[in-house]
């Protein structure tokens, strides 16, 4: 990225660039740290395992294609896409090898993708968790060979959660490298049946598994134990911060007394970042924003599950709305990622 573009969007007094309107990176470029990928080789293996629609996505496997995201990334004004894979994962058989081809697949389309464009992509490795030895010899060849951003992983593998004490391992890896981890909603193990059979997860059980996975981690005691694992929550914090102060006051505290020195649960929230994927206006935004500071959101487009059209216009509202003055604008687009990304560092905060 060169410092003449970089130059180009430090003017973030200048409103105009933040409105939404048609100069795309004109405007303030923005980093976009929740957007996924589905590169040819990996859909593949997607679709032989006779995956048709995903967790019950309506428009099933979506098509995707490095040229499509940059016009996507053109229209939007998104200088950077940080990519990962999304539901279904890497696991989507009952072998745990088929994971291992499936997760090195995906992170090698990953790296070509990011050689192909310098500047305008990085990306999440898929690791075939609930191998942990597996994940963590892909960890070491993803992020040493590849030049992987961070990690993702789903909310759960087959019923196996985050807060998984087999996990211990990869967490322990994962601090010690600081490397960001990007959580990722699917279906959640068990569903009630009857209720909403035939629809999408995404549109409301994605937000409850992101909410259970993220509570049974910090629960776990993992965060503390791995203080160097920089946590990434979906969706802005999904239902997380209307639970909060209800998990903080009579559940917590009460569960842990005794314990020694209590860390506050609400506290360890705010050490967490918290992406913008999805619609976040008007309800959500003002919910995260009393429970984390702006220097711990950042903005996510979502695409291709969130269809370019529907991205246009949510991207609008958040560069538009005046819950957010242009400073706060400037940190959720671009600015905290830098602090995120060690491949951004001072470029993004420029």
């Amino acid at each position: 990225m060169s410092h003449e573009s970089m130059c180009r969007y430090s003017d973030a007094e200048n409103d105009d660039r933040l409105d939404g309107g048609p100069a795309s990176r004109q405007r303030l470029g923005a980093v976009d740290v929740h957007v996924h990928y589905l590169p040819p080789r990996y859909r593949r293996l997607v679709l032989d395992a006779g995956i048709r629609k995903p967790d019950g996505y309506h428009l099933g496997v979506p098509e995707w294609s490095a040229d499509a995201h940059l016009a996507h990334m053109e229209r939007l004004g998104i200088e950077t896409s940080v990519v990962s894979i999304s539901t279904p994962g890497v696991q989507f058989t009952d072998d745990l090898a088929d994971g291992v081809v499936a997760a090195r697949t995906a992170n090698e389309e990953g790296a070509e993708l990011v050689a192909a464009h310098p500047g305008r992509f990085g990306f999440y490795a898929a690791l075939p968790v609930p191998d942990v030895d597996a994940a963590l010899v892909e960890l070491e060849r993803a992020a040493d060979d590849l030049g992987a951003w961070g990690v993702s992983l789903m909310t759960n593998v087959n019923g196996v959660y985050i807060g998984d004490p087999s996990l211990e391992p990869l967490y322990a890896e994962l601090s010690r490298r600081e490397l960001p981890l990007l959580i990722h909603p699917t279906q959640p193990s068990a569903t009630v049946p009857g209720v909403m059979e035939g629809w999408s997860k995404s549109m409301y059980e994605y937000f409850f598994d992101s909410t259970r996975a993220i509570i049974d981690l910090i629960f776990s005691g993992m965060l503390e134990r791995h203080p160097g694992v920089r946590l990434v929550v979906p969706h802005a914090g999904a239902a997380l911060p209307a639970l909060a102060q209800r998990i903080e006051r009579n559940v917590w505290r009460a569960n842990r007394e005794g314990d020694g020195p209590l860390p506050s649960f609400i506290d360890t929230l705010r050490r967490c970042y918290f992406d913008l994927a999805g619609s976040v206006l008007p309800h959500q935004l003002p919910s995260l924003l009393s429970l984390v500071d702006d220097d711990r959101i950042l903005y996510g487009s979502d695409y291709p599950f969130t269809s370019d059209p529907m991205g246009a216009e949510l991207a609008a509202d958040l560069r538009s709305t005046t819950l957010l003055d242009s400073e706060q604008k400037t940190r959720i687009l671009r600015t905290n990622a830098g602090g995120l990304f060690r491949q951004l560092g001072a470029e993004a905060a420029s």
